[in-house]
C-alpha cells in the first residue's frame, strides 16, 4: 500500500533534523547524561550529519521501492 511512502516520510524528516539542528541535539544528549549522572560531554555533530545521510538515503531507497512497486 502506501506504507512505503509514510516511512519515506519519515526517515526525510529525521534526516533533515539531524542535521539541520545537531547542535540542538548535541546539546540535548549532555543536559540528558548530565541528568542521569554522567559526566560524558563530547562534540557529536559530525556524527548527527552522517545519520542524517543515512536516513536520506534509506528514505530514497524507501520512496523508490514504494513507486516501482
Amino acid at each position: 500500500m502506501h506504507t512505503p511512502i509514510v516511512r519515506s516520510g519519515i526517515f526525510l524528516v529525521g534526516g533533515l533534523v539531524s542535521i539541520s539542528f545537531r547542535e540542538g541535539l548535541n546539546e540535548f544528549k549532555n543536559r540528558m547524561f548530565g541528568k542521569f549522572n554522567k559526566k560524558l560531554v563530547r562534540d557529536e555533530r559530525k556524527t548527527y550529519v552522517q545519520i542524517g545521510v543515512v536516513f536520506m538515503i534509506i528514505s530514497i531507497g524507501l520512496f523508490v521501492y514504494a513507486v516501482t512497486h
